[in-house]
């Protein structure tokens, strides 16, 4: 597939995003500010599509960011892209959050970070090449503390960190890096980019079982893990 036409959802943070990428380049792009998904995704695809000129028809692939990030945000966002894949016949995405973050950053090496809240971040390690970031290690959920005795050897490396886990504990700005930019949470633009090239691939998740990255345990899990004991 050349040049596929993709709806890309975000709803990693509490910044809803939605874009539409075709001919290689954003159409339409909304981003907003809820207190839950449910109340505002729908309306803001429906605008998207509206400035696109593009039918949910036309959409060669839908996607959505993996997370991590909020566990319920991830829950919608799948939901909602996942009726849309059923309701057309096509083919679902998913990127991981942290990736779309760094995929705005100049190339190098990157650290993307979400505030994780319960004093930890979520935080990997990317190098950057033109706009397409290659994962290094494994992302995690971990104390900002520990973020540095984490990196090992890649630390001096790090030329950029970007995210709301650097927004909040300003020690992960680390020594010789800079802090990208004031954005918080991924844009759906870069989201949709780096889906788009994996649909060109026809790289594709399983709409049956794809579930969102959420690295750390629900409340669920973690109760249950807790009465086990």
């Amino acid at each position: 597939m050349s040049a596929p036409t993709v709806l890309a959802v975000d709803t990693a943070t509490l910044q809803a995003g939605v874009a539409v990428w075709r001919d290689g380049r954003v159409l339409a792009e909304r981003r907003q500010v809820v207190t839950t998904h449910s109340e505002s995704l729908l309306a803001m695809i429906a605008d998207a599509f509206a400035e696109a000129g593009v039918t949910p028809a036309e959409v060669d692939a839908f996607a959505c960011g993996a997370g991590p990030g909020s566990f319920t945000g991830l829950r919608i966002g799948l939901a909602t892209v996942k009726g849309l894949c059923f309701a057309t016949g096509k083919p679902l995405v998913m990127i991981s959050s942290l990736a779309a973050l760094a995929a705005r950053a100049p190339d190098g090496r990157t650290l993307a970070t979400l505030d994780a809240l319960k004093g930890e971040v979520y935080a990997g390690l990317f190098d950057v090449a033109g706009g397409v970031p290659a994962l290094v290690g494994a992302e995690r959920v971990i104390p900002p503390a520990r973020v540095v005795a984490s990196l090992d050897g890649s630390l001096p490396a790090v030329a950029t960190v970007v995210g709301s886990g650097a927004h909040k504990y300003r020690e992960l700005v680390l020594p010789g890096a800079r802090l990208l930019d004031e954005e918080a949470g991924p844009r759906p633009g870069d989201l949709a980019r780096l889906a788009a090239l994996r649909a060109a691939r026809g790289t594709y998740d399983d709409l049956a079982s794809a579930a969102p990255a959420y690295i750390r345990p629900s409340e669920a899990e973690l109760v249950k893990e807790k009465r086990s004991q």
